[in-house]
């Protein structure tokens, strides 16, 4: 990874943990989110994936993933000079202990 590659990738973790942090007060089934990118076809490659509990109902699912898309897109907008394409954000279910 180059330098460059490193910085933004230290700005791309930033933004992400202040979403993740603030939406994870306010949402029930939102665990965390994680992003991978391959820096050689950025921003094309990167790809944010945001982790619900596999407890919740799917319609919780899909309204706190509606709520989540764009505070993604807006937390990496100045990143990006763009918002990014809600493909490269998916919703995934993580089985956990209760």
């Amino acid at each position: 990874m180059r330098k460059s590659d490193k910085k933004i990738d230290n700005e791309i973790i930033k933004r992400l943990t202040e979403v993740c942090e603030t939406m994870k007060a306010h949402l029930s089934g939102f665990v965390w989110l994680t992003h991978e990118v391959n820096y050689q076809r950025f921003p094309e490659s990167l790809l944010v994936t945001l982790v619900f509990d596999d407890q919740i109902p799917e319609q919780t699912l899909l309204e706190e993933f509606a709520l989540l898309l764009p505070a993604v897109q807006n937390a990496l907008h100045p990143i990006l000079n763009k918002g990014l394409p809600a493909k490269q954000i998916q919703a995934r279910r993580e089985c956990s202990v209760h």
